[in-house]
Formats: C-alpha cells, sequence, structure tokens
C-alpha cells in the first residue's frame, strides 16, 4: 500500500497530471474564444515550474548528479532547454522517448481540451 501511495504522489505523476489537467483547461478556454482567469495563468506558469524542479531535483538526487545554484530561476529561464538536455545527459537515447513522451501528452491534452469546447459548443 506504501509503495502505491508512494508511486501515486511521485513528481513524475505529478508533472504529467499538472500538464494534463492545465492544457485541457487552457485548449478548452482557447477553443471557446474565452480569456482564461488570471490566476489560472499564474498557477498554470508557477505550477509547471514548481512541479518541474520538484521533479529535477528528486531524480538528480536519484541519479547523484550535482544541481544549479538557483534552481528556480533556472528553470523559469530556461526550462524548455534545460529538461531536455538534462534527459538526454542522464538516460541518453532512452531520454529522447521520455521528451516525446512528454510533447504527446502534451499535445494530446491540448486537442482532449479543444475537442472538449467543441463538443460543448
Amino acid at each position: 500500500m506504501a509503495a502505491t501511495l508512494s508511486r501515486i504522489a511521485s513528481p513524475t505523476v505529478l508533472l504529467y497530471s499538472f500538464v494534463v489537467v492545465t492544457q485541457v483547461a487552457d485548449a478548452f478556454y482557447l477553443g471557446r474564444q474565452i480569456e482564461p482567469p488570471a490566476i489560472f495563468t499564474l498557477i498554470r506558469w508557477v505550477g509547471l515550474i514548481w512541479v518541474m524542479g520538484w521533479w529535477l531535483r528528486t531524480d538528480s538526487r536519484k541519479r547523484a548528479v550535482a544541481s544549479v545554484y538557483d534552481l528556480g530561476f533556472f528553470l523559469y529561464i530556461a526550462w524548455p532547454v534545460v529538461m531536455p538536455y538534462y534527459l538526454l545527459k542522464t538516460r541518453r537515447a532512452k531520454g529522447l522517448l521520455f521528451i516525446l513522451a512528454f510533447v504527446g501528452v502534451f499535445v494530446g491534452a491540448a486537442a482532449l481540451g479543444f475537442a472538449l469546447s467543441v463538443l460543448v459548443a
């Protein structure tokens, strides 16, 4: 039971869940041509940086990779470059699969949100 709970509360599961929820909501707003609330935009960016930072810190400790001094600012500025670089550096070719999975979830969730907005209309 504890192992299952630990796996559900892992940073990887939270990262993918966060991306799915925010992308579906963002695409839904876009499909309905509604401006998303400012709090949603704030939560989306702050939450994404926080979850990515948690995932990166947990994974780098597991793999004994040194971290940068100000990880939060570094992720805020350069996360689209840092995360793929880190995955390719630590996992080699297998890292490319993780990158493609993330992009697939990102695009798939956006397509789902847009489809939901069309169905609601």
